[in-house]
C-alpha cells in the first residue's frame, strides 16, 4: 500500500487526508482516502442499498463527517471533511469539529468524474476510511501506485 498526504494553504487549523492507492488494474485506479475519527453510519436500508448501488456522495454513508465541499474533474480531487470527535464524559468538553482537506491539483492520469464509486470500509481497529474507485480515460499505461511510489505523490503538480 502507497501513502501521500495532501496539504492545503486555506485553513491552518485543517488537518490533510491520507490518500493511499490500494490498487490500479489499468482501467480503474481504489484511493484510500483516510481522515481520524471517522465513523461508518449503520444503518440496514443503507446497507442494503450500497450493496446494489455504489453512492455518488460519500456524506450519506458517514455518521459523523460531512463534506462541505467536493469537487472532483477529469483531472483534479479538492474537498473539506468536517469530522465530528465524541463527546467526552469528562465536564466541560463537548463535540469538536475536525476539518480535513484534499487538494490533488492534476491526477497523473485524467478519469472519468461520473463513474466515482465510494465505498467505506471499516476494520477491526474500527478506524474507518474511504474507499474511492476512479475510471481513467486516458494514461492507462500511468500506474498510479508505482507514480506514488516513486514521487511521493499522485499531484503532478508537486512533482
Amino acid at each position: 500500500m502507497s501513502r501521500k498526504s495532501s496539504s492545503s494553504e486555506e485553513d491552518p487549523g485543517a488537518r490533510s487526508v491520507s490518500v493511499s492507492i490500494l490498487k490500479d488494474s489499468g482501467t480503474k485506479v481504489q484511493l484510500m482516502l483516510k481522515a481520524h475519527g471517522l465513523k461508518k453510519r449503520k444503518s440496514l436500508l443503507n446497507s442494503i442499498v450500497t450493496i446494489f448501488k455504489k453512492p455518488s456522495s460519500p456524506s450519506r454513508l458517514l455518521s459523523n463527517g460531512r463534506f462541505t465541499k467536493f469537487e472532483i474533474t477529469s483531472h483534479s480531487l479538492a474537498f473539506n471533511l468536517e469530522v465530528q470527535t465524541a463527546k467526552r464524559k469528562k465536564k466541560g468538553n463537548e463535540n469538536r469539529t475536525e476539518l480535513f482537506v484534499c487538494d490533488i491539483k492534476q491526477f497523473p492520469s485524467q478519469v472519468n468524474p461520473d463513474s466515482v464509486e465510494f465505498e467505506i470500509l471499516e476494520p477491526a481497529s474500527g478506524e474507518c476510511f474511504i474507499l474511492m474507485s476512479l475510471v481513467k480515460v486516458s494514461d492507462l499505461n500511468i500506474n498510479w501506485k508505482e507514480f506514488l511510489d516513486t514521487n511521493g505523490t499522485i499531484d503532478v503538480t508537486q512533482i
